[in-house]
């Protein structure tokens, strides 16, 4: 097993620590290359890992926590855990479900630590940095109007979200936001598949239920 250093400019989320990697058999060959070089101590090739998974990281850890400071804390958090547990991954799953299975759990803990010390969850939404890290999916930026409406059914969307308890908020946020296959999300959480399908039925009316309340109120 090699050892190195490496720092990338990840922008946002700052700098990442040293790495140890090892890898096992595994389906996608890209990946499996780039595990592989990483492990022998080619940087680039974590690197490349990183530039792949980090905006879904991200997007989870915030989709998670509703709180983008924690998000980027969460996903230099993660890679730190990679570097870390790589050797653990035995290729029975994607390393993208692996991945976020750990994003997952990190994110859950930084909940019941705040929860713990007491600490209130922040509701708002750094729009700016949400936009820099998931740029409109066409690669072309919206009208001013378009983005403001965006804007504000996204605060609205997370704002909801944080009002769901964490074992419904999980699931419906790997499927309707980070568009996750059932199957996948059943590994990913280790629930059974009908058990997965439930919490997100029962997620889109309590959320659905939350909206339609605050209509309401606004009316």
């Amino acid at each position: 097993m090699k050892h190195y250093n490496m720092t990338l400019d990840v922008g946002n989320t700052g700098i990442i620590p040293p790495m140890e990697q090892a890898v096992s058999v595994y389906d996608n060959k890209k990946e499996f290359d780039l595990i592989k070089k990483a492990r022998e101590g080619d940087c680039t090739a974590f690197e490349e890992l990183f530039k792949m998974h980090s905006n879904k990281v991200f997007s989870i850890a915030y989709r998670v926590t509703g709180n983008a400071s924690d998000a980027e804390d969460l996903c230099q958090e993660v890679f730190m855990q990679v570097i870390r547990k790589i050797d653990s991954f035995q290729g029975r799953s994607s390393f993208s479900t692996w991945l976020y299975r750990i994003t997952v759990n990190r994110s859950r803990d930084c909940l019941r630590k705040k929860k713990r010390s007491h600490e209130s969850l922040a509701k708002e939404d750094d729009t700016q940095n949400i936009s820099e890290r998931m740029p409109a999916s066409n690669g072309v930026s919206p009208e001013p109007e378009t983005s403001v409406i965006e804007q504000e059914q996204r605060e609205r969307i997370q704002k909801a979200l944080a009002e769901l308890p964490l074992s419904l908020r999980i699931p419906l946020v790997l499927h309707e936001l980070e568009e996750l296959q059932y199957g996948e999300i059943s590994s990913l959480l280790r629930l059974p598949l009908g058990t997965v399908k439930s919490r997100i039925f029962r997620a889109r009316l309590k959320l659905a239920e939350i909206i339609s309340s605050e209509d309401e109120q606004n009316e």
